[in-house]
């Protein structure tokens, strides 16, 4: 499976969103998520209208408007995240798009249920990641190398 530059920069989006919205109280400017995330803010815009349209994300409006989270951070679903934007799926046969055309192999393919099932694991694993546990992790691992920093320079200090 390889996911579009749409998908990665919603994930990378929402994530930014989440951790600088501090708890969903500061609109966050799409300029703002655009520099720190190095995304085309055209780009932007086009994928947060359409998280908007999966009422993933709200915009509110004013000077200090921008974009808040429509839901906690530890209700947003990865999964839920890329599939607003593009299809979940690691091959065309097994697409549940619903303009796609099924499979005419699909009865006589001895490879069809290894492929459906790899991507059922795959989209389980995407809803198993809450957008709370992608910033709770990368705080324990800022946390954990502060901490160990200090300790090799000690080390060597000593």
């Amino acid at each position: 499976m390889r996911l579009s530059s749409k998908g990665q920069y919603a994930v990378r989006a929402i994530i930014d969103l989440s951790y600088y919205s501090k708890n969903n109280l500061i609109p966050i400017s799409l300029k703002d998520i655009a520099e720190r995330e190095s995304i085309s803010i055209h780009y932007l815009e086009q994928i947060f209208f359409t998280l908007k349209k999966a009422g993933i994300v709200r915009s509110l409006r004013g000077p200090n408007g921008g974009y808040v989270l429509n839901k906690k951070p530890s209700e947003i679903l990865i999964g839920d995240i890329i599939a607003s934007v593009e299809p979940i799926e690691i091959i065309s046969c097994i697409s549940k798009a619903k303009n796609k055309k099924e499979c005419e192999r699909k009865s006589i393919c001895l490879a069809f249920d290894m492929w459906n099932s790899i991507s059922t694991k795959i989209t389980e694993f995407l809803n198993s990641i809450t957008i709370e546990d992608v910033i709770n992790e990368y705080k324990q691992k800022s946390n954990r190398e502060l901490l160990e920093k200090p300790a090799k320079i000690n080390a060597k200090n000593c």
